[in-house]
């Protein structure tokens, strides 16, 4: 990690940040990337609520009466 930050700081034009956080030249492209950040954060989103919800079952699984059908075994 610090000899990334480091090769970064040498090289300043490759640590540059993209159009839509600089102010881009192009207004018409600015929506589009607006809209693709959104998307992947509210993918990001989902699927953390996934993982959440998968791991809150999990959980509560112990606790659960077991169902009449495997009381018989």
């Amino acid at each position: 990690m610090t000899m990334t930050a480091l090769a970064l700081a040498w090289m300043p034009a490759m640590a540059r940040a993209c159009d839509q956080c600089m102010g881009g030249k192009d207004p018409t492209i600015r929506p589009a990337v607006n809209g693709a950040i959104c998307f992947m954060l509210g993918m990001v989103a989902m699927m953390a609520t996934g993982v959440g919800f998968f791991m809150r079952y999990l959980a509560k699984r112990p606790t659960l009466p077991m169902p009449p059908h495997a009381e018989l075994m």
